[in-house]
């Protein structure tokens, strides 16, 4: 019987071992059961860098939750309307309306109050932000409800979303109007107040266009006879004002938000700026100068 037709007469009968040494077989053994080892730790490290990612996100949310200092309601009362379906969508459903109060409120409040030790904040407990039926007769309104006075609505008029092309920044622009009303002491005449809100929002980047400004600005003897330069005036008007007693005080917004905790008392404007209000005026219109505010937000 020849070779080939017993092919299996070739093979050993016994394990065929290499004829290199028993212990190098077992170092490549062993190599191969530290690969399998450097597999697994790898993966270990992954599982426990992406457990510490999530924990890491979890703690930023948490922080970011935590950094809520008031509630947050969203109210939509033209829910059947054109705009009422467009808020829900495009405001309500993922939450825009309350990021867009998150972060007006946040640069309104650093603003106004840059330095807590020296400008106490003011407290909120809650803000409402409603779309209400019928349109207003301004973009924004504000207003205080319970017994507690740190609770606030902010209605934005529905004419902002009823154009097929509406203006998103409008909106936002509203609502921040209504986060510097809602952050300002309320301790001032309403012209005043809405002056003040038109200013942080002009230096916030939101000035309003093709607005009346309420009249040229007043004529020293005008102001002596006892009239106040914030009454009767676009708060645009007034805007050009608290921007020049800015240029010539820095930080007279705060210092005059702080003064506002307080009730009001004719002068307080007077002790803020260093110098009678009536003199801002004369420059103002003696040198018919004009005043434009940051654009940066």
């Amino acid at each position: 019987m020849d070779e080939e037709d017993e092919p299996f007469l070739l093979q050993p009968l016994i394990p065929h071992y290499s004829t290199l040494s028993p212990s190098l077989s077992l170092h490549q053994h062993h190599h191969h059961n530290l690969k399998h080892l450097s597999s697994d730790t790898t993966n270990n490290i992954i599982v426990r860098i992406l457990s510490i990612l999530v924990i890491a996100i979890i703690s930023i949310w948490a922080n970011y939750e935590a950094s809520k200092t008031f509630n947050i309601s969203i109210v939509n009362d033209a829910k059947d309307s054109i705009a009422g379906r467009r808020f829900a969508l495009s405001y309500v459903s993922n939450d825009k309306a309350t990021r867009i109060i998150l972060n007006t409120s946040s640069y309104v409040e650093h603003f106004l109050y840059p330095n807590n030790n020296v400008y106490p904040k003011k407290n909120i407990d809650t803000i409402t932000l409603r779309l209400p039926r019928r349109n207003l007769n301004t973009t924004v309104a504000v207003y205080s409800v319970g017994k507690s006075s740190n609770c606030y609505v902010i209605e934005i008029t529905p004419m902002l979303l009823e154009d097929k092309g509406y203006d998103k920044m409008a909106i936002v622009g509203a609502i921040l109007r209504g986060m510097a009303r809602v952050w300002l002491w309320d301790g001032a005449p309403q012209g005043l107040v809405d002056g003040m809100v038109e200013y942080v929002a002009e230096m916030a980047g939101f000035r309003r266009e093709g607005v009346a400004d309420g009249g040229s600005i007043p004529e020293c003897e005008e102001a002596r006879g006892g009239g106040w330069w914030w009454e009767g005036k676009d708060p645009t008007h007034v805007a050009r004002v608290l921007h020049y007693c800015e240029k010539y005080k820095k930080g007279f917004i705060q210092r005059l938000n702080e003064a506002l905790r307080d009730t009001w008392r004719d002068g307080v404007v007077d002790e803020v700026l260093g110098m009678p209000i009536i003199e801002v005026c004369c420059r103002l219109y003696t040198n018919n100068a004009s005043w434009v505010g940051s654009t940066s937000m």
